[in-house]
């Protein structure tokens, strides 16, 4: 017998949840060796923000665990015609618990994101743009999640209407940090490319943090399609949008501490997890260095010589007085 369609859909969530949690257990691991042997005060805010966020895909795993074991063991929804599809839609407990961890790593990791962003950047109007951005997605997808469980259908006009700002607010905050801490990168590397043979020392973490952004995002952007579209897909898909929120943070700090990023300049070391160091662009007035260090140098030393040519002929002429 052919399962129901939110069925193989829950169970196929279910199994990309494992394997990429699976991935983001190794990451953590990896993260937490690079963090501890660094010991910077700023490694540990992100070590901590690490921790939350794996604790977050842990807690989540186990509930989708326990809402499998429900839908498909429990005897009083399997005797039920299509009861597995109906209690997996359905407003439980554990489907409000799942949504909230969601949420709750959704908030996070931007709040890191931003943090990240202003790390690079050191401009306040900046962080006050972003900070309004991820207010309005918190309070659209809190609205939402509200709306959520005040109706009886899975989604009703309003609702999807909530769900759609938060997604766009999500979206818009994801891709506006990425391309903000890629930009910052790409003009640092471009203000010493005379000191580094006319390459961008960067160009290798720009990629990389390209990379891991475009891997969220595009998470997103599939869950908003299904949303728009109206398909309870989007609602299955967030089993497996939870460990790919986990899995961006993790992967690029393991990537950037272990030198694992694109292209052939090995500058792991300039990106650091809380965020890159930025040398200050060195101004040197060349003609100035070259015409006087050497005159100094010449009239110390001969000043040095004259003084030593000068003690010795008084020497001289006391002994022979």
């Amino acid at each position: 017998m052919a399962l129901p369609s939110v069925d193989r859909m829950f169970i196929t969530s279910a199994w990309l949840e494992s394997i990429l949690y699976g991935i983001n257990c190794v990451l953590f691991g990896t993260c937490v060796y690079i963090l501890f042997n660094r010991r910077k005060k700023a490694h540990w805010i992100t070590l901590a923000a690490c921790t939350f966020h794996i604790s977050i895909a842990t807690a989540h795993s186990i509930l989708t665990l326990f809402r499998s074991l429900q839908a498909f063991t429990n005897p009083a929804i399997v005797s039920v015609p299509d009861g597995s599809s109906l209690y997996l839609v359905k407003h439980t407990a554990l489907f409000f618990a799942g949504g909230t961890l969601h949420l709750l790593n959704g908030f996070a990791l931007n709040f890191l994101l931003i943090w990240r962003l202003y790390v690079v950047w050191h401009n306040c109007w900046i962080l006050i743009v972003m900070l309004t951005l991820e207010a309005a997605h918190i309070a659209t997808s809190v609205a939402a999640w509200v709306l959520l469980f005040q109706t009886s259908p899975v989604f009703l006009r309003r609702t999807t209407q909530f769900v759609d700002a938060g997604l766009s607010f999500d979206l818009a905050v994801t891709v506006l940090v990425t391309s903000g801490i890629a930009y910052r990168l790409w003009r640092a590397g471009r203000n010493v490319s005379d000191l580094t043979g006319g390459q961008n020392a960067y160009k290798a973490a720009i990629y990389t943090i390209i990379e891991s952004g475009a891997i969220y995002t595009s998470s997103i952007i599939v869950v908003t399609g299904l949303v728009i579209s109206g398909s309870l897909a989007g609602v299955v898909a967030l089993n497996v949008n939870i460990q790919i929120s986990t899995l961006a943070p993790l992967l690029l700090i393991a990537r950037l501490g272990l030198g694992m990023t694109h292209g052939d300049s090995k500058q792991s070391e300039t990106l650091s997890a809380a965020g890159p160091s930025f040398a200050r662009p060195v101004q040197v007035n060349i003609t100035e260095e070259i015409s006087t260090y050497p005159i100094d140098a010449v009239n110390s030393s001969s000043k040095s010589t004259q003084r030593s040519a000068q003690s010795y002929h008084d020497s001289g002429v006391k002994k022979n007085g």
